[in-house]
């Protein structure tokens, strides 16, 4: 049994090495707004580049645009036939309003046992964590090689759809990125069960299409509304129909794992395999676990979510032009040629009408397999650091750069070892939030998962090519 005692906190390495890198990552502030010009990721690749070096490790830096840079460290390994092994995050973070933070959101504050700062859940800790760890792992070998590649991607523009990150590696640098396993994040967060603590593994995500609706109307005196073709009034009722509509809900494996977690005993268990239930358990569930209602909801039904609307020129003109952008996520199996339909079928005939539609992107739903080497090797390193809890399949709505690798076969999960405080209503609440933090605890947990990772997945020869 292997739990946190108070001395990893101590130890050199976590010191000395892990948490100063991490608040120098958060410092680097590398804030992407969706602009090109923003995110500035080279910042934090010097700061890792300097790092890695530190440990005898050459890096690569790989541009799709100046400024926004992707660092691959890669470890050739000494067996042909055993499979590779990649850590991967991303660089830049969400924009943060410094007014509305107890702190400066980029100063990586140590405060109350914990770091403070926009990118200390996403996903910084993570690359911080599979940097030392990496480094570390590798420094224990008596040959500094493991039996299979182990490489470490930290990417630009994740919080951008990956234009100038993953998505461009995937599809111009693959046999430099490609590996056979993969280990990401967002997973590793607990829930309280009926049966006690439960951590989740992340095996995939929804799709993503985000879609323009645009609306056209006639221009006239803001101050005769009656009777006027206002198309910001069009948007309006669009986005109020999307949102108020609540599609069929699939109850697939992941969501059934997720849900034995949610309920309270057998009445909410068998309340959420009804129709007619559902919706009175789901409201139960919110109101004892925002978190755990969030993402379980999402998970099995197709979600429209109309974001932003931009409509008018001048307070006293009557609106002649507005659109609507609505992120939509949904379930696999999902064609991109269904969801502009749907659209057009939630607002009925005479709306759907009056507007144009454009898809503006489209990924499909991705999931990898619940069984292999990287499944076992998770399992045994949560099972030492929390021997009173267990492992529960994770569906997500949002995404992550790991759909990029899962579309060309590599087995992708989303996981750390968190301490039991990162629930998973507190990640949610800090991930994109106000005052984002992590503690002490977690990281150390973080470091001793990624230094441990690597030996444990190539012990396990028996599980190759399975």
């Amino acid at each position: 049994m292997t739990q946190l005692v108070p001395e990893d906190l101590e130890k050199p390495i976590f010191r000395y090495r892990l948490l100063p890198l991490f608040r120098e990552l958060i410092r680097c502030s590398c804030v992407n707004t969706g602009e090109p010009q923003s995110g500035n990721e080279d910042r934090a690749v010097a700061v890792l580049r300097e790092f890695f070096g530190s440990y005898g490790l050459e890096s690569r830096v790989m541009h799709a645009r100046n400024g926004r840079g992707n660092l691959l460290v890669k470890v050739p390994g000494a067996e042909n036939q055993a499979p590779s092994l990649t850590y991967m995050s991303h660089l830049d973070v969400v924009p943060a309003n410094a007014e509305d933070w107890s702190c400066d959101p980029f100063a990586a504050e140590l405060r109350d046992a914990q770091v403070w700062g926009r990118g200390a859940v996403d996903m910084l800790c993570w690359t911080a964590c599979q940097a030392v760890g990496l480094a570390e792992a590798l420094k224990n070998q008596p040959q500094r090689r493991f039996p299979g590649t182990l490489a470490f991607l930290a990417l630009a523009d994740e919080e951008a759809a990956g234009k100038w990150g993953a998505r461009h590696l995937v599809e111009n640098n693959w046999e430099d990125v490609k590996c056979d396993a993969m280990v990401t994040e967002l997973g590793g967060f607990f829930a309280d069960s009926s049966k006690g603590p439960v951590a989740f593994i992340n095996r995939g995500e929804k799709g993503v299409a985000w879609v323009k609706i645009s609306a056209r109307g006639r221009p006239g005196h803001g101050s005769m509304p009656y009777g006027a073709d206002n198309a910001l009034l069009k948007a309006a009722e669009a986005a109020l129909r999307l949102s108020r509509f609540r599609a069929p809900l699939t109850r697939h494996a992941a969501w059934k794992s997720m849900a034995k977690v949610a309920a309270r005993g057998m009445r909410e268990r068998l309340g959420l395999m009804s129709r007619w239930t559902e919706p009175w358990v789901m409201k139960r569930v919110l109101r004892r676990d925002p978190g755990m209602a969030k993402f379980l909801d999402t998970a099995g039904r197709t979600t429209f979510s109309p974001n932003v609307v931009h409509g008018g020129d001048k307070v006293n003109i009557v609106c002649d032009r507005a659109e609507l952008l609505v992120d939509v996520r949904f379930l696999p199996s999902f064609e991109e040629a269904e969801v502009v339909n749907l659209v057009k079928k939630i607002l009925g005939p005479e709306l759907a009408a009056q507007m144009s539609f454009e898809l503006l992107d489209f990924h499909p739903s991705t999931l990898s397999p619940s069984h292999g080497p990287l499944d076992e090797a998770i399992r045994s390193l949560f099972a030492e650091a929390h021997p009173d809890a267990r492992l529960s399949d994770l569906f997500i709505g949002g995404v992550t750069d790991g759909r990029y690798w899962r579309d060309r076969g590599t087995t992708v999960y989303g996981f750390t070892l968190f301490d039991k405080e990162m629930t998973m209503d507190a990640f949610t609440t800090r991930m994109h939030g106000i005052d984002e933090r992590i503690s002490l605890a977690s990281l150390a947990l973080g470091l001793r998962f990624f230094t441990q990772l690597p030996e444990r997945f190539w012990k396990l020869k028996n599980t190759w090519g399975k």
